[in-house]
């Protein structure tokens, strides 16, 4: 099969030759932190650390952040597991297009 450039559409780059994606720990406040701990003892966090990462997705080749996102809604690790399938099927022009805000 092949594509609109003639190129074969197993030969496409994809975004994940170029950018990585990481789940990196948030620096708390002191306020979050006393938020985080009213939570837990009412049950509300128990068990999930949502609201705790940010989203990095950066060069390979430089490590310069390109993307940098609070990881807080939903599961962390399932928005990390969605951008990482974005990379791995996606252009980086077509997952700039989409992740950037």
């Amino acid at each position: 099969m092949t594509d609109d450039a003639g190129g074969s559409a197993d030969e496409r780059e994809v975004a994940a030759e170029y950018l990585a994606a990481r789940l990196e720990p948030r620096r708390l406040n002191p306020l979050r932190v006393l938020w985080a701990t009213v939570l837990a003892a009412g049950g509300a966090g128990e068990g999930d650390d949502v609201g705790t990462y940010d989203l990095v997705v950066e060069r390979l080749d430089s490590g310069r952040e390109v993307i940098r996102t609070r990881a807080d809604i939903g599961d962390p690790h399932h928005l990390l597991g969605q951008v990482e399938l974005d990379l791995e099927t996606k252009s980086v022009e077509e997952f700039l297009a989409e992740w950037r805000v």
